[in-house]
C-alpha cells in the first residue's frame, strides 16, 4: 500500500533532509578525523632529500637572497641580520653549498637532550667550494628539525657557524637572533 500523495510529499523530504544531515555529518567527521590524524611519514630517502635540498640551499653563498636562505631555517626571520652579514665574508665567497651524506632520525627523547623539537634528524654534511669539492677536510655535523612537515636546517646549527664566523672576524657576542 502505497502512502496518498498529500502524505508522500512530505515523507520523501523527510528522507531528502535525513540523507542530507547524514552526508553533512559523514563529512564533518571525515574532516576531523583528517585534522586530528597525524602527518603523512614520508621516506628516508624522502627525508635526506629535503634535508640535503635545506642545506644546499642554505650555504649556496653565490646566491645572496637572504629570504630564500631564512626560509629553509629554523626561525630563520631571526637570523636575518647575522646572515646578512656572514654572506659578506671572505669564506662566503669560497662556499657554493653543502653536500648531505648522512640523515639520521633521531627519537624524541635525542632531540629534547638537543634542544629541538621532535621530530629532528643528525646530519652529516660537506660545505662545497666553487670547484663542488669540499672546503674542509672532514664533513660537519648539524641538525635539521621538521616544522610543519618541512625539513629546515635547525637555528642551533647555523648558530653555531654564525659564532664562528663572529670570533674569527674579530666581533664579540652572539649573532642577532642566536
Amino acid at each position: 500500500m502505497t502512502a496518498p500523495a498529500s502524505t508522500a510529499r512530505p515523507v520523501r523530504a523527510a528522507r531528502r533532509a535525513g540523507m542530507a544531515l547524514a552526508t553533512s555529518l559523514l563529512a564533518l567527521g571525515l574532516l576531523l578525523a583528517a585534522c586530528g590524524s597525524t602527518p603523512v611519514q614520508t621516506s628516508p630517502a624522502q627525508i635526506e632529500a629535503a634535508v640535503g635540498h635545506a642545506y644546499a640551499t642554505l650555504f649556496d653563498f653565490a646566491d645572496h637572497d637572504i629570504a630564500v636562505k631564512t626560509a629553509v631555517i629554523e626561525n630563520g626571520s631571526t637570523l636575518r641580520g647575522a646572515l646578512t652579514q656572514a654572506l659578506s665574508s671572505s669564506l662566503a665567497k669560497r662556499a657554493t653549498g653543502a653536500k648531505v651524506s648522512k640523515v639520521q632520525l633521531l627519537s624524541a627523547s635525542a632531540c629534547r637532550q638537543a634542544a629541538m623539537t621532535s621530530p629532528c634528524a643528525r646530519v652529516t654534511y660537506n660545505l662545497l667550494s666553487t670547484a663542488h669539492t669540499p672546503l674542509f677536510a672532514t664533513p660537519s655535523i648539524g641538525y635539521a628539525v621538521s616544522v610543519g612537515g618541512h625539513w629546515l636546517v635547525a637555528k642551533s646549527t647555523i648558530c653555531g657557524l654564525l659564532s664562528l664566523f663572529y670570533s674569527t672576524s674579530g666581533r664579540s657576542g652572539s649573532p642577532p637572533g642566536c
